[in-house]
């Protein structure tokens, strides 16, 4: 059983954001075990069998001693509409298999490609990927995301986006939006409208 796991892109034969997952490795590993860990993320992954001109997701699962991973090619695959849900109690802080709670949540989204998850009135994440809006001059993320993505991370450090509480009815504020994750980065070509997010 590897209760924790990473999703990391691999391009151009290339770990992208490999520093940003490490931390965040070592981070959950920390919570989840009370004790830092006796190995990298990284530890035993070779890149030289793979096609350079595709774009691979490599999955890393790990526990207390030990990681898995598997690679599979990756398509783009990026939701442009949004169905507002509300979950007071969910909770996904670090990267777990047991995505039950979030699952649930998207079971509700209908027509929609996705959910974006309301907690206690304020913005979070979509089921698989934080989310950025623009006023058409600032790149706004919410500063209360379920999961910290990897991608958001170093686009907070390198000062492209920045982060502020929104609520619900702060969407109307905003242009367009779009999702990232570990596997699908900024594009300033990607802007999908706000009227493309609604509660039914």
């Amino acid at each position: 059983m590897y209760p924790l796991f990473e999703s990391v892109c691999i391009e151009n034969s290339q770990i992208k954001n490999a520093d940003y997952h490490e931390a965040r490795f070592r981070k959950s590993y920390i919570l989840q075990y009370k004790t830092h860990p006796s190995y990298s993320l990284f530890d035993g992954i070779h890149l030289t069998n793979l096609d350079s001109s595709l774009k691979y997701k490599l999955r890393i699962g790990y526990k207390q001693h030990g990681t898995r991973f598997s690679f599979s090619e990756y398509e783009n695959s990026i939701p442009t509409t949004l169905k507002l849900v509300s979950d007071d109690t969910i909770s996904y802080g670090v990267k777990r298999n047991n995505r039950k709670k979030l699952n649930n949540l998207y079971k509700q989204k209908g027509d929609f490609d996705d959910v974006l998850i309301i907690k206690n009135g304020l913005i979070t994440d979509t089921s698989y990927a934080n989310i950025l809006f623009t006023d058409g001059d600032k790149v706004i993320t919410p500063a209360t995301p379920l999961l910290e993505g990897t991608c958001r991370a170093r686009l907070l450090d390198e000062n492209r986006i920045i982060e502020k509480r929104i609520l619900e009815a702060d969407i109307q504020n905003f242009k367009s939006f779009q999702l990232v994750n570990a596997l699908n980065d900024f594009d300033p070509t990607r802007w999908v409208p706000v009227s493309n997010i609604k509660r039914e």
